[in-house]
Order: structure tokens, then sequence, then C-alpha cells
């Protein structure tokens, strides 16, 4: 190992050190710090260890930590972030901090969730065993100007690590025509049955064909642009799915039990997440899993164990007011929180919704115009707005049928724990990236997160 990477190991490491003692979460920085000392450290520390990469609109997060549990059970160890900071320096940093000064990697294997736009640059780098797309929705307008920049990103990625095998989502129309474009292996996932018994918020939007702009027609469609669909006009149509959820069953708030055809045999597996969106989390992470030569019985073990990244459904007792935390992330994603919330009966009384317009979050905030915040406000629904574009959110809600003196504003995240603690009724807050996080700062700091998968 050159001088020049083990210095790029100790600058990030030094600077992790440093910014965890001043409070910070440290992620992005120290690797930025090493990729200035070393512009190819993770193609350095990368070489000779099995790595699979997951990436995608929607579900990268929940199921990288999918992934990332059934590795560490599994094989005991796996160099991974738990913040979710899927950018090239904190991918840096993860790697730096599994490594020696040396350069030599604690862990064989790393699990890395990554950012669309960065995989062009991470695949050439790490050369990963598998990569696992998730699904590929329109998503930050700012960043992606139309809904194929993100695979198109993808494909050049692929291209350069031909190796790697690829998992896709066969429902998903635009990550399926990465494979029209790679000479890389595909592995096939996808839903066979309906995710939601009823209250689906977004069925009403058309889903014109990613080869020829024909409206598609879908033999079942989950939700989203997602489902069996076939282009009546060119004839492009859904692949089968290799990894297929054919039916859920049980399900509760916390867990279900799914019915997985792997190879053409039927698995019931028991699950610890919710049914809805997360099914298609759960049936990407088994896909990648057993493509990386995992057993079926480990696969299995872990997804019945899986418990949820921060900010995914979690819920802190503040003085008596249980809050429930719920990460927003672009039109897609918000509408199956709320698919989800209308499954569990009567639309919260209490929502605190929270918009910024961070480069993690989307400079835009137009997205939030399409979401169906219509299904579950009304005008006694008690809302608090925050964020630096609270104004945004404020306005969609009033439209939303939000009665005006209803909704009040708090901008500060110290003043609003406060405001939380003194309601002393269930509060539901949906936020994005930036204000959840900021939101989740104030919190930790007198209040520990309930441990919701084991209430």
């Amino acid at each position: 190992m050159s001088l020049r990477t083990s210095a790029a190991i100790a600058s990030c490491k030094a600077t992790y050190t440093v910014m965890r003692k001043l409070g910070r979460t440290a992620r992005a920085m120290p690797g930025k710090v090493a990729l200035v000392v070393d512009r190819n450290i993770i193609a350095k520390l990368s070489r000779g260890h099995k790595n699979i990469v997951i990436t995608g609109t929607n579900g990268k997060t929940t199921t990288t930590h999918i992934v990332q549990q059934a590795v560490i059970n599994t094989y005991g160890t796996a160099a991974y972030d738990p913040s979710s900071t899927n950018l090239e320096q904190g991918i840096a940093t993860t790697l730096c901090l599994d490594s020696s000064l040396g350069g030599k990697r604690g862990s064989d294997w790393a699990v890395i969730e990554c950012d669309e736009g960065a995989s062009k640059t991470i695949l050439p780098a790490m050369h990963p065993q598998v990569l696992v797309v998730t699904n590929l929705y329109r998503d930050q307008v700012d960043r992606y100007t139309s809904w194929t920049t993100a695979r198109d990103y993808i494909i050049t990625a692929a291209k350069a690590s031909p190796e790697t095998v690829l998992v896709l989502d066969a429902d998903c129309q635009v990550t399926a025509s990465i494979a029209d474009a790679v000479p890389n292996k595909v592995v096939w996932f996808g839903l066979e049955c309906p995710v939601y018994e009823e209250g689906i918020a977004d069925f009403d939007e058309h889903v014109e064909c990613v080869e020829c702009g024909a409206e598609l027609e879908f033999g079942l469609r989950t939700f989203a642009h997602l489902g069996t669909y076939t282009c009546p006009s060119c004839g492009r149509t859904h692949h089968a799915a290799d990894v297929a959820c054919t039916a859920i069953a049980d399900q509760s708030e916390k867990s279900c039990t799914l019915t997985l055809r792997i190879d053409g045999e039927e698995h019931e597996v028991e699950a610890n997440i919710r049914a809805g969106y997360d099914v298609y989390n759960a049936v990407a992470a088994v896909a990648g899993l057993l493509t990386t030569g995992m057993s079926k019985e480990d696969v299995f073990r872990a997804l019945a164990h899986f418990t949820h990244a921060a900010h995914r459904f979690e819920i802190f007792d503040i003085d008596g007011t249980r809050t429930r935390l719920l990460l927003m992330k672009n039109t897609a994603g918000c509408n199956q929180l709320i698919n989800m919330l209308q499954q569990e009966g009567e639309p919260p009384e209490r929502l605190v919704c929270l918009l910024g317009a961070e480069i993690m979050d989307g400079i835009t905030t137009d997205w939030i115009q399409d979401v169906r915040w219509e299904k579950i406000c009304g005008p006694s629904t008690q809302v608090i707005v925050g964020g630096p574009k609270y104004e945004d959110m404020r306005d969609r809600l009033l439209r939303a049928g939000v009665d005006e003196r209803n909704i009040r504003v708090q901008r500060d995240y110290a003043e609003l724990v406060r405001d939380l603690a003194a309601i002393g009724e269930p509060v539901t807050v949906i936020a994005n990236c930036s204000t959840i996080e900021a939101l989740r700062l104030e919190l930790v700091k007198k209040y520990q997160p309930v441990d919701y998968w084991s209430e």
C-alpha cells in the first residue's frame, strides 16, 4: 500500500474522530478529505473484497440495511454506513474506517448504498459482485432532467463493470430497460400480488412506455408505474421474475408473511417489515443476497429479524407524546406513506410536516403538489409545518382542505420538540431528509428512540 493511500486513511480517521467529538455525524467530510489525498482510495480499498452495491430512487436504504444485517449475521462483519451517506465521499469514509493505516480491510464484505448519479463513479472503482437496482422514478428534477437520466448513469456504470451481476426490478420498466443496453448478467425480482387491499393514492397517473411513448397497459399494477406491463404499440413487455413475491399474509403493523417463489419453488418467509412498499425492498434484498451465494436459510433468517434504519418508522416518547418519524423523499414514495397511513384505518389527527430543499432533498419542492395529501387531511386535522420551505408545505395542505386555523408554523426544531411534549397525544411526523435529520438531532439530546419493532 502506497504512502499516499496510508495518508488518506489516516486523514479520514483523524477527521472522523474530531468531528465525532464535536457531535457531528462525520460520514461525508472524512471521506472528502481522504479523496483529496488519494483520488483512487475507493478502488484501492475495494480490491480483493466482496462488494454488493444497492442503488435506486426509492427503497435503497431499507434494502441496504436488510442486506448488511444478513451479511453481518452470516459472516460476522461488513463495511457499511449506518447513516446512509451514499455519495462518493460517504463511501470513501466507510471503506477507510474499515481499514488499518496500512490499508488492510477489517471486513471481507462491503455493503454499499449508492446514489444513482454516483453509480457511474462507484461501480468502475469497486467492481462489485452484485448491483441491486430497486426502482427508478421521476425524482429530484434539479439533478435528473428526465426519469431516464439516472438510468443512463447506471448503464454507464454497468458497462464499466461488466462482471457485476445486475439485480433488477422486473416491475419497473425504466429499471428493466437497463438490461437492453449492457452486457451484464441479470437477475430479476418482482411482485405477482397486490400490495394494498385498497386506498392506492397514485393509480390515476398514466404511464408512458420508455421506448416509444405509448401508454402502457397493466395486468397487475402495484403502485406508481410498477407492475406487469405491456406496451400495445412497440410490444415492450414485463420480464418474468427469478425471485417473486406471490402472496402477502398475516399483515400486522410491524410484520407480515411473504410467499416467495425462487427458481420455481415457493417458500413462506416471515418478514419483520410492514406490508406495502417495503415488500419490494425485501424481495430486492432477497434476490441480491441469493445472487451473492448466501443460502436461503441465512437470507430468510435475516428478513425475519430485520430492524429498520433511523428515520424509518422510528418512534420517540416525548414526555408522553408518541411521535412517529416518517421519511418522505419524492412524490411516489410519499404517496406510499399515505397509502400506509390509510391502511391503518383512521387518518392521523395530528401531523407535523417538515419540508427542506437542501442538496440531499432536491432543491425544488414542486413534487409535493402531486402527493395525495387529501387522502389523510381534512378540515379538522391539526398540523404543525416547519423547515425552510414551510410556506410551500402550508399552502399545499391548505389546498388539501386543512382549515387555516388548524395549521401553525414552528421553524425552530428545539421549540418543536417542546411543542410535541406538550401535546400528549400521538403525532405523525412526515419530513424530508434534511428536516428529519435536524429534528432527530434535537430529539436525541434528551430522548432515545423507542424500539418500535420489539414493542
